[in-house]
């Protein structure tokens, strides 16, 4: 008997949709309305029960607004070396969908929004005992999808929601065999002092003992690694979410059965910014302590992925502060809103379902009083009629109109990475990543390659995807290097970037014309780290110490490496091709007997580093910060390359032999351009120039030309 009633509730949960019929929406009476979702208790069926009603938002009841993930909301692990954060979100409207009763019509929904209403049904009553019915704004339940003016005039509005609502409920998704882990991470840090954060020290993450006579959280690797699998679900990546708890007036964590205030993981996301924890928190560091290598747990396959708390999280609570300062919770108006190109370029990271919301999701949260609404109110309007690209080019063509200058040109990504066909070369892909981040992200330093020389926007020419400007041309790359991530032999990147270096004439172009002049592993490393260390430009002469030690330890690594095995050890001796081989020792002996890279130099540090390692005192720890500035200005994603000319630069990964070096007005650092075959050019991306960053190239006496680049 119980089977049988047990199959006739799951027939009639599948065959609703024939029961009862489709829901229609009814148009919106006016512009200044919104639909309300109103919750019915559970049923014992289990079918979600829903009414959506309508009202001006200035006369609606008390609601909450619902903020959640439209696809997967876990994080998964595909395999053992990569791991997924969820599905691709261009498919998430591919999912399958569960139907839910609303106005007793059928209404389906994805998975996880079937969990969140269910949730919310269980929830109601202790988040607001006395509010009956509960009222919720949920979007793709209070929107008409498919009419797309609705959509147009919703979207537009939904700042206006979200800062009405009473709070709103972020619904992370069913717990995993981590949560437990990441909800005492949370709860420990949000009791810690807060005074006491600037005196943990940095290495007591690993060393409790460091913070003897400190306070210091008391947690586990396994609490972090909890932590970082919950952070880095799907839904601390969505672009709408920014805006969504950006203007909460407060706002409850939900994951499964357990809740938690955001506060409390603000004040964690908080703690391991002013701690710098996070450059701990990533399983490429975690994986080779002991305790874990010993003992994984359920953290086995995470570990051998890479994972990290990264930046998302942290801009995403960053932008939430800037706006709730301390008058939020007394409810006065802050008018904190960061401007648009700031939202767009600091949450580039952020995904959609629609890339057109990569935009869209930041209108509502800019401040309308700064560029580019200041001078055009009504610019850059929802509009699901236009395409991405349309969408894209619309927006690029507005910012830099607005802002009169050439600076989003670094905000292009390489041309490997494009994912969107029919692009202008100009116009920033916001579908994807942007990695590596633009050079003025480096430090302090304000290039102005071009001067004081000003571009003069034709707006009628970008709106067919074409930018004109005007520029100098400054010479040709002739010579690259290889990447890191170009060769399965360790020493052939370092190898091509030496044979660069050994082909600079000397004295190195001089435009500026200073007195002083630079030996080629001054020029080689200045250009490396595009001449900034730990946050000074110009990077200070010691870095070229550090440097020199560098050296020695690619040398030592690389000599060392025909002897190793992972399995056994090799006692004879195999020379690495000439053609790879980095030509350090012959760089070295080019240096004058002046320069403080010299050969003698070279051998007396040697000496005491060999005789440091024989004493066990020696580590380079030292070298960690040059080895970030190499990464962060290099890596894997910037070519270093040499010009006709003699000058030597890094790059796009993209950019090759032919391409030319531009300077163009209202630019802040030089442009790689590679010619098309109709004359126009195309954008291959930024570069660092060593010895034309501040406009020395208006001492070249260079022809200024008129080109278009589309």
């Amino acid at each position: 008997m119980r089977l049988r009633t047990i199959l006739s509730r799951a027939s009639v949960t599948q065959n609703l949709h024939f029961l009862l019929g489709n829901y229609k929406y009814t148009p919106l009476p006016s512009p200044s309305c919104i639909r309300l979702l109103q919750l019915e208790p559970p049923s014992d069926r289990g079918a979600v029960r829903c009414l959506l009603k309508t009202y001006e938002l200035e006369d609606a009841p008390p609601f909450r607004a619902l903020s959640y993930t439209w696809g997967d909301p876990l994080m998964r692990i595909r395999s053992a070396k990569t791991l997924h954060e969820s599905r691709d979100p261009q498919r998430s409207s591919a999912e399958r969908r569960f139907p839910i009763v609303c106005d007793d019509k059928i209404i389906k929904v994805t998975a996880n929004l079937k969990d969140a209403l269910r949730m919310l049904s269980r929830l109601s009553p202790s988040l607001s005992p006395k509010a009956s019915p509960s009222h919720y704004w949920i979007d793709s339940l209070c929107m008409d999808q498919e009419n797309i003016p609705e959509r147009n005039a919703q979207v537009a509005r939904m700042a206006s929601i979200f800062e009405a609502a009473e709070s709103a409920i972020v619904w992370l998704g069913k717990e995993d065999s981590f949560t437990m882990d990441a909800l005492v991470t949370i709860e420990s840090i949000s009791k810690f002092p807060k005074e006491s954060w600037p005196l943990v020290p940095y290495i007591s993450f690993y060393k409790s003992s460091q913070a003897v006579g400190y306070t210091h959280p008391n947690l586990s690797y396994y609490n972090w690694l909890g932590f970082m699998a919950l952070i880095n679900r799907p839904w601390f990546k969505r672009a709408w979410v920014v805006q969504e708890i950006a203007l909460a007036k407060s706002a409850v964590v939900v994951c499964g059965n357990k809740s938690f205030s955001w506060d409390k993981l603000s004040k964690t996301l908080s703690f391991i910014r002013t701690t710098k924890w996070y450059h701990h928190l990533h399983t490429e560091k975690l994986r080779h302590i002991k305790t874990l290598q010993e003992n994984p747990g359920v953290y086995k396959r995470v570990l051998q992925s890479k994972l990290a708390v990264g930046i998302g999280p942290l801009y995403l609570d960053s932008t939430r502060l800037k706006l709730v300062g301390k008058d939020r919770s007394h409810h006065r108006e802050v008018n904190q809103k960061p401007p648009l190109r700031q939202l767009l370029d600091t949450h580039r990271f952020s995904k959609s379902t629609d890339p057109r919301d990569k935009i869209y999701a930041f209108l509502g949260l800019a401040d309308r009083n700064m560029a580019p609404f200041r001078s055009n109110p009504n610019a850059l309007v929802p509009n699901y009629n236009l395409s991405v690209q349309e969408v894209y080019t619309e927006t690029a063509r507005v910012l830099m109109a607005s802002y009169q200058n050439l600076s989003l040109l670094s905000h292009v990504q390489d041309p490997s990475q494009t994912r969107l066909s029919n692009l202008p070369s100009w116009v920033p892909d916001y579908s994807i990543n942007l990695d590596p981040y633009p050079l003025r992200y480096r430090g302090p330093s304000f290039w102005k390659a071009s001067g004081n020389l000003s571009w003069k926007p034709n707006t009628f020419s970008m709106t067919k995807g074409e930018l004109d400007v005007q520029d100098y041309q400054i010479d040709v790359i002739d010579q690259t290097a290889i990447l890191q991530n170009e060769s399965p032999d360790p020493s052939a990147s370092w190898a091509s970037i030496v044979k660069l270096a050994l082909s600079l004439d000397l004295p190195y172009p001089n435009p500026a014309n200073k007195a002083n002049q630079p030996s080629r592993v001054e020029v080689l490393w200045r250009t490396l780290t595009t001449d900034i260390y730990n946050k000074i430009y110009p990077a200070p002469t010691q870095t070229g110490s550090l440097f020199i030690d560098y050296i020695l330890n690619l040398q030592i690594r690389h000599r060392l490496q025909p002897w190793s095995s992972a399995d056994t050890f090799q006692p004879h001796y195999t020379p690495l091709s000439e053609s790879i081989y980095p030509e350090w020792r012959t760089l070295i002996q080019l240096e004058g007997s002046d320069s403080p890279y010299n050969i003698n130099v070279y051998r007396r540090r040697l000496a005491t580093v060999v005789e440091d390692m024989f004493n066990g005192t020696y580590s380079p720890i030292g070298l960690a910060q040059l080895q970030h500035e190499f990464d962060q200005s290099g890596g894997k994603n910037r070519r270093l390359f040499r010009t006709r000319g003699g000058y030597l630069g890094t790059g796009a990964r993209s950019l090759k032999n032919g391409d030319e070096v531009w300077i163009l007005h209202g630019a802040g650092v030089p442009m790689v351009l590679r010619m098309r075959p109709n004359g126009n050019y195309q954008l291959i991306g930024e570069a660092f120039v060593y010895g034309l960053m501040h406009g020395e190239m208006q001492n070249l006496q260079l022809p200024r030309q008129h080109i278009t680049i589309d």
